[in-house]
């Protein structure tokens, strides 16, 4: 009995735009099969994917099960692909499989002149969706050019007003960003202690039953909105890949200024940006202070990295390790239940023990080979293998996709310009692949190229155990043989030069 599959695909912009429904697409899909006399079909939907990228759930998986039909039925050409190599290459590969390719909207014969007309229809798809593109995006620039706001952001402060396509100020929020911007420029504080403030406060955030946080607050003090000018066609998305887009800065020339009424005026909102620039310059973290082990430290409690943080007068600060969680103003202000407890570690104290101890296993070979021997395999190991297979097969799938673009091109299947459009892609997505690859390798090289115990124990006696070494040195030879160091304050003293009981785990290169 003969069995066919169906694919269905659709995006949320085309399904509003044409019609396209799953529904409408799956009936019209089954009618056509049961007009055949095939009585058995397996569906497979793509719901809310794009038809630019060839690597979707549901194509993927047919794909892999060509073998297992006879028929394959699609509703139209431009729901198996928008991309004209796209098409002619899944084409290829269900006739490769000996099955039969079938469309409910249009009529594809099976020869040269068949193709060629499908080759033409992928062609028209492919230029109506840059020419969809282009329209909108001249729809949005004429729009802002009238003064008008393009899509509504619901900035804190305002409401959106649709009829005159812009907005309006809510006043019991811009009291609130009022306050603000007098807090940072009256009081001369930082953006870390206006969202304190507002947190105690009880003043309700953007995000109604979250708390306010460090980077908003930052960014709405930053916002030239508040002062009266609400930038448009600053950004574009620029897709990355499946269901990823990456938001890219335009050039300043395309910005277009759209004036709405303002919060706060121009000399204040001047006034924070330049007291912004001077709490940056004043921040402690520009200290300069000699760590040794800054950088490798990790909380055991948490697994999270740890900071630098210091306390005592500013001419001759303490310095001590903390956990990320308690200093990062992620999770400053948030739900306290996101941050670590973990005591804060004294720097010297830490450096010398981690120092010390290393110029004893110098002196002591046969305890440096048990710490070595004790290392566990790269856990990432069998990960980097299967994403380097993966790739393999990708680069295998585009050679094979770049010999039928020239078999195509040999045969006058496509254009010219379709040929060497197609083959550049081809080649660029090939180049991506290789710098992956390359990149891939290298952390397989870094994993499995772990200093033999003999090796360790040569590093260790060559840098440690000098008499006076200088701080540079001392950084160095650590750097030389540690990956990493996990600790976690085990005592529970809390009297002010009381000796911290430490648990350290040293990681070896």
């Amino acid at each position: 009995m003969e069995k066919a599959a169906v694919y269905a695909r659709v995006s949320t912009v085309e399904q509003a735009e044409k019609g396209y429904s799953l529904q409408t697409q799956l009936e019209a899909c089954r009618q056509k099969a049961a007009d055949l006399d095939i009585k058995e079909i397996e569906e497979f939907v793509d719901d809310g994917y794009s038809g630019e990228y060839i690597d979707r759930p549901a194509l993927t998986a047919l794909r892999a099960r060509l073998a297992e039909f006879a028929r394959v039925i699609v509703y139209d050409p431009d729901r198996l692909a928008r991309n004209l190599t796209h098409q002619l290459l899944i084409t290829d590969e269900i006739e490769g499989a000996g099955a039969e390719l079938l469309f409910v909207s249009v009529s594809f014969e099976h020869s040269p002149e068949g193709k060629l007309f499908y080759s033409i229809r992928g062609a028209i798809s492919a230029y109506e969706k840059e020419k969809i593109k282009e329209r909108s995006l001249r729809g949005k620039r004429g729009k802002a050019a009238k003064g008008k706001i393009i899509a509504d952001a619901k900035p804190f402060g305002y409401v959106f007003d649709k009829q005159a396509s812009n907005y309006t100020v809510n006043e019991s929020e811009a009291a609130i960003v009022r306050q603000m911007f007098h807090w940072l420029v009256d009081d001369r504080v930082g953006t870390a202690t206006v969202c304190k403030r507002l947190n105690e406060q009880g003043i309700p955030s953007p995000r109604l039953k979250k708390p306010w946080i460090v980077s908003a607050v930052y960014r709405m003090l930053t916002n030239p909105l508040y002062k009266g000018t609400h930038v448009a066609m600053r950004y574009r998305y620029q897709k990355t890949g499946l269901n990823k887009r990456m938001k890219v800065l335009r050039p300043q020339s395309e910005w277009i200024e759209v004036p709405v009424p303002p919060i706060v005026d121009e000399a204040l909102w001047a006034a924070a940006q330049e007291q912004l620039k001077a709490n940056k310059s004043q921040s402690t973290r520009n200290l300069k202070h000699e760590q040794l082990l800054n950088g490798l430290v990790f909380c055991a409690r948490c697994g999270r990295k740890m900071t630098i943080a210091y306390s005592g007068k500013a001419a001759d600060p303490k310095s001590y390790y903390i956990c990320m969680s308690q200093r990062s103003n992620t999770y400053l202000y948030s739900d306290p239940n996101e941050r670590c407890t973990a005591r804060r570690i004294p720097a010297e104290i830490l450096d010398r023990a981690v120092y010390e101890h290393l110029s004893r296993l110098s002196e002591n070979p046969r305890l440096i080979k048990q710490y070595v021997l004790t290392r566990p395999n790269p856990a990432g190991s069998q990960n980097l293998q299967t994403a380097l297979e993966r790739l393999r097969d990708n680069e295998a799938r585009l050679l094979k996709q770049r010999e039928m673009v020239l078999r195509w091109y040999r045969q006058q299947m496509i254009t010219d310009e379709d040929a060497e459009r197609q083959l550049a892609d081809i080649q660029a997505r090939l180049g991506d692949i290789s710098q992956s690859k390359a990149k891939v390798r290298t952390e397989l090289t870094a994993l499995s190229s772990l200093l033999a115990p003999s090796e360790v124990v040569a590093t260790i006696q060559a840098h440690f155990g000098r008499s006076e070494p200088l701080y540079e040195e001392k950084r160095a030879a650590i750097r030389s043989v540690l990956e990493k160091v996990t600790v976690e304050r085990k005592d529970s003293t809390r009297a002010r030069g009381s000796k911290p009981d430490l648990h350290i785990e040293l990681k070896f290169l």
